[in-house]
């Protein structure tokens, strides 16, 4: 299957790695607290944006909002674990997409206020992809993002595990952008021209 994939840092004919940045590292204290409990989940956010709020007063390089992301990404992993094992992990998975045409809404979005040197980094390759994959809306999960910015019960836990869950079994929101989720071996194909 002829599938899609952005990149500032990969180039034709190579191998595409799984968590080739290591982030299932900054998860995995996630999952671990949702085994425990509610309050030790909690707790792990907390402690994570205080440590977030130290390294910015010190000018320390840090990813903005990295606890509300890992966090997600830590609810997402345990409902993959426990009730969709055979599933592509988010966190070892590389990102595809179907059609150049999803692929160019997605650049103008993200990429919009990015200085031409910025954009210049950034690539389209065709990627032919075999085995197995998931396809999942990503706006479920951009849902479940949303909610753990106030996050702070039990209720908003379970609903972003709710959200998991339809993100796994591969039901559509009402805008939904389906994206491919597979940790089977791809190479890099043919760079595409992304209109800039």
């Amino acid at each position: 299957m002829k599938v899609y994939h952005m990149s500032e840092n990969i180039q034709t004919g190579q191998s595409f790695t799984t968590d080739y940045k290591h982030y299932g590292a900054l998860v995995e204290p996630f999952v671990k607290a949702m085994k425990h409990s509610f309050e030790m989940f909690y707790g792990l956010i907390l402690s994570a944006e205080y440590s977030g709020s130290v390294l910015a007063q010190y000018n320390l390089k840090g990813m903005p909002t990295h606890e509300i992301k890992w966090a997600t990404e830590g609810i997402f992993e345990y409902v993959r674990r426990n009730e969709f094992p055979d599933a592509p992990s988010r966190m070892k998975a590389n990102y595809f997409f179907k059609n150049i045409e999803e692929c160019q809404k997605l650049y103008d979005e993200d990429w919009e206020n990015a200085t031409p040197e910025e954009k210049q980094k950034i690539k389209l390759y065709e990627v032919e992809l075999t085995g197995k994959y998931l396809e999942c809306d990503m706006c479920l999960f951009d849902e479940a993002f949303e909610i753990m910015w106030e996050f702070e019960s039990p209720m908003q836990m379970m609903n972003v595990m709710n959200l998991a869950r339809k993100y796994y079994r591969g039901e559509q929101s009402e805008h939904s952008v389906m994206e491919i989720i597979s940790e089977e071996a791809a190479v890099v194909g043919k760079e595409i021209d992304l209109k800039k």
